[in-house]
């Protein structure tokens, strides 16, 4: 594929989520996306509209055709690895304890069930979601284990196990996901009637999530000690994203698996580390600042990846 070739392709990727966060940001400025109307949207999201998304991909997904099922195996270890070095990198170079963990979850926590996802589509279409959901869902779970992990050694918190497992059970997308694999395996129909229902609310999911991402920038917090920032942003956006996509090539995986591999590993920082950090009573200015500057971030280390790696024919 041409240079220039490459460069389209990368910016029909990212361009489109760039402008609707931009118009998030405005919407915001303008009045029309006020605090509650994006909390009140941004839980829709998570407990019914991407949930629904989820499902219908799965239920929808010819499994036949989908990357290597090991490509979700390859993205639990490569993930496992990397939060080890990370803690080991904190533990060594990063003197206030309490910062470790938040440094950590920055760095190796993505956006995947909407950066992620959304990039995905750009990409690939809703077979390319249902392909990735699995993935998601997968390493989500992961996610919130090893955020609680770190946090909790960092800061001193007491959690237990139970919580955790109480939260995966729970979580919506986990549901939807299970639930739809459960449906897909045993050949189970839905109704026409549930199906147009449940693709009006997965239609809505993306556009609304990012209109909702926009909205929650915040850029006033770009303040205080950059370098911590400026560490976990360059592990989030190119260095996690860079040896995963290796040590998948160096094992073989296809350019559609390379390409979905990359576009879920290059995104910003989930929104949930500074939920939880501020819960845990952590530094959530560290917090909030590693998500603004990925977010931002990733939209220019995406498309700069996206295009070379279509250039070099590594992404199909």
């Amino acid at each position: 594929m041409s240079l220039l070739a490459s460069l389209n392709f990368s910016l029909a990727i990212t361009g489109p989520i760039c402008l609707v966060l931009i118009l998030g940001i405005l919407l915001k400025r303008w009045g029309l996306l006020p605090d509650a109307f994006v909390d009140g949207a941004s839980r829709l999201v998570f407990q019914v509209t991407l949930p629904a998304l989820l499902f219908l991909s799965v239920v929808r997904t010819d499994f036949s055709a989908m990357p290597s099922p090991w490509l979700v195996v390859y993205g639990i270890a490569a993930t496992v690895i990397s939060f080890l070095l990370l803690e080991w990198v904190a533990s060594h170079w990063i003197g206030e304890r309490q910062q470790r963990g938040i440094f950590v979850q920055g760095s190796f926590r993505g956006n995947m069930g909407i950066m992620g996802l959304a990039y995905v589509q750009n990409a690939y279409g809703t077979e390319g979601i249902g392909a990735a959901a699995l993935y998601v869902g997968a390493v989500t779970v992961l996610y919130n284990v090893l955020a609680v992990i770190t946090l909790t050694r960092s800061l001193g918190g007491e959690q237990g196990w139970r919580p955790i497992a109480r939260g995966i059970v729970r979580n919506p997308l986990i549901i939807a996901i299970v639930s739809g694999l459960t449906f897909s395996l045993l050949g189970l129909k839905l109704p026409q009637l549930l199906l147009t229902t449940g693709h009006y609310f997965a239609n809505l999911t993306l556009p609304l999530a990012l209109l909702c991402t926009g909205a929650s920038l915040n850029l006033n917090v770009l303040r205080g000690d950059p370098r911590l920032t400026g560490w976990a942003t360059a592990n989030r956006l190119c260095l996690i994203p860079v040896l995963m996509v290796i040590g998948a090539m160096l094992l073989g995986f296809s350019p559609q698996a390379l390409g979905i591999l990359f576009l879920l590993s290059s995104t910003p920082t989930a929104a949930a580390s500074y939920v939880m950090t501020r819960a845990m009573g952590g530094d959530s200015v560290l917090a909030a600042n590693i998500i603004a500057t990925t977010t931002l971030g990733s939209l220019v280390s995406t498309s700069i990846g996206a295009a070379l790696m279509s250039y070099l024919g590594l992404m199909a």
